[in-house]
């Protein structure tokens, strides 16, 4: 990727009006990453400085976090066979394949969508554990994956907006049904390339289940028997991205989610909301 080529990349100066553009993670398009269209890709690397407010699941940890990590994110398409991989994307890790272009509408298959979960202990029969015994299990959730597959359909307009649906199934441990929508607009000011970025996200009763229900096997006094349904939550973003030279580049967001009540009800959670803010600087190549 040329200087040229990299810095027009970094101000989103022409991702959202390339006709039969690769569609790639909303993020991109919206967020100050890395646009393309054809095959080739982008890869970065830096690092990122993210605060978590208190966290509104009792598994995890309870007060506000300040947490430093590595970024590593890119992407890479070869005749419509993509793999994405954006920091801080709430999308997770897509590997899929581009199918059709119009001079609008982009439509994607997502062969493997990965996105952190959690499952209980394996190898542990919660009808033989006495009631603390029970206790330490529910609150000993191990890190899994959400490993979905589905499609993604994204639509630009206006030079400034993109919206992009996402609907998939796990097929890795049977999770359930996961879906989005999410319309960004992002807009510059000298270098400065701004962007606001509204989500609704849909997750079945069986993926409700699995992350915030407690079986009648399972249940305790402080963790009584729950079976949630089927849910919608919101959320919004907001963000802003600066080169700092023709390949470093400066990012940084907040973002703030809701938490429906077929969640919040749940014996694990104890807040309706959750917020994360971030700032990274990152080098393209």
């Amino acid at each position: 990727m040329s200087g040229s080529r990299t810095i027009q990349a970094l101000l989103l100066a022409t991702s959202m009006t390339i006709p039969s553009a690769f569609a790639g993670d909303i993020v991109e398009s919206v967020a100050g990453g890395a646009a393309h269209s054809g095959d080739g890709g982008y890869f970065e690397l830096g690092a990122s400085l993210s605060y978590l407010g208190s966290s509104s699941d009792v598994r995890l940890e309870d007060e506000d976090s300040l947490i430093p990590s590595l970024l590593i994110s890119g992407v890479y398409q070869y005749k419509g066979l993509f793999a994405e991989m954006i920091h801080q994307s709430q999308d997770g890790i897509n590997l899929g394949f581009n199918f059709w272009n119009s001079e609008n509408w982009s439509l994607d298959l997502l062969a493997a969508n990965l996105m952190g979960s959690y499952s209980r202990l394996d190898g542990v029969d919660p009808s033989q554990l006495d009631e603390f015994e029970r206790n330490l299990y529910l609150l000993s959730e191990e890190d899994s994956l959400y490993v979905g597959a589905g499609i993604r359909a994204t639509r630009y307009w206006d030079n400034q907006y993109v919206l992009q649906l996402r609907l998939m199934t796990d097929y890795y441990d049977d999770q359930g049904v996961f879906g989005s929508a999410r319309l960004g607009k992002s807009w510059q000011v000298r270098n400065w390339n701004f962007h606001i970025l509204g989500s609704v996200e849909y997750a079945s009763a069986t993926l409700n289940q699995h992350l915030y229900g407690v079986s009648r096997e399972e249940a305790t006094t402080l963790f009584p028997e729950y079976k949630p349904d089927a849910s919608l939550s919101f959320g919004v973003e907001v963000g802003a991205a600066y080169p700092i030279t023709q390949n470093l580049v400066f990012r940084g967001f907040y973002r703030f989610w809701s938490i429906p009540g077929e969640v919040s009800d749940s014996p694990f959670v104890v807040d309706d909301h959750s917020s994360m803010a971030s700032v990274s600087i990152s080098y393209v190549f």
